[in-house]
């Protein structure tokens, strides 16, 4: 499907928020937390992006974009409010458990992303939850203003490692003891990945959810204005 940039906005230190609408004002497809889209950004080009606004809206998807490597640099210096993208449907390899008790939610840098889509749901229904959300410093945080009232309730927690991640969250200790009804969720960088993984190893088959994009699944898009 085609979509319209109708807004850019910085939210991070190389971190720039996409807004995406119909063009002609239509609803889009439902998603829900966790979903994500793929968007061709040249003929054989195209790369998954989650949504993290609220899946109640129906108006819009909204993407964060990191900006490193070929991809996340044409997005940064190419597109522009206005131009039209070819998008795919919303895909949920990632969603949150029915049934689950409470919920924990680990995420790293852009990975931060699926885990909004998943605070407003989460929220919506009242449910038992709480974040990790680890960076390397405040200045490379995205959505620091969305978040401030769930970090001062101490349902969301920042940890900046200055790029040392033994000086940020203690990823062992964290998911050393599992509580009966919990499902754990991360996002972000392999190393961090890899740490949840290893360090959850023990918990229930079921319980545990990750996010990594494997690559293109979508057919890729035209910018247009």
């Amino acid at each position: 499907m085609l979509l319209r940039i109708r807004s850019i906005t910085y939210l991070a230190a190389r971190i720039n928020g996409y807004e995406l609408v119909d063009p002609s004002g239509q609803d889009l497809p439902h998603f829900t937390a966790g979903a994500h889209i793929s968007v061709r950004l040249g003929e054989k080009l195209v790369r998954d992006f989650s949504l993290w606004n609220d899946p109640a809206e129906r108006k819009r998807y909204c993407i964060a974009v990191l900006r490193e490597g070929h991809a996340s640099s044409r997005l940064h210096e190419e597109v522009r409010v206005g131009n039209v993208v070819e998008g795919s449907m919303p895909r949920n390899n990632f969603p949150l458990a029915a049934g689950a008790e409470r919920h924990l939610l680990i995420a790293g840098g852009i990975g931060m992303t699926p885990i909004m889509a998943m605070i407003a749901e989460l929220r919506r229904g009242r449910a038992e939850f709480r974040v990790h959300y680890c960076t390397r410093s405040p200045e490379e945080t995205a959505f620091l203003d969305d978040l401030a009232v769930l970090a001062a309730l101490g349902r969301v927690q920042l940890h900046h490692d200055s790029g040392d991640p033994a000086k940020g969250l203690d990823i062992a200790a964290t998911l050393r003891q599992w509580r009966p009804g919990t499902h754990l969720y991360c996002c972000g960088p392999a190393g961090m990945m890899a740490a949840a993984a290893e360090a959850s190893a023990h918990w229930p088959p079921g319980t545990v959810h990750f996010e990594f994009f494997a690559g293109p699944n979508a057919v890729a898009p035209m910018m247009s204005e």
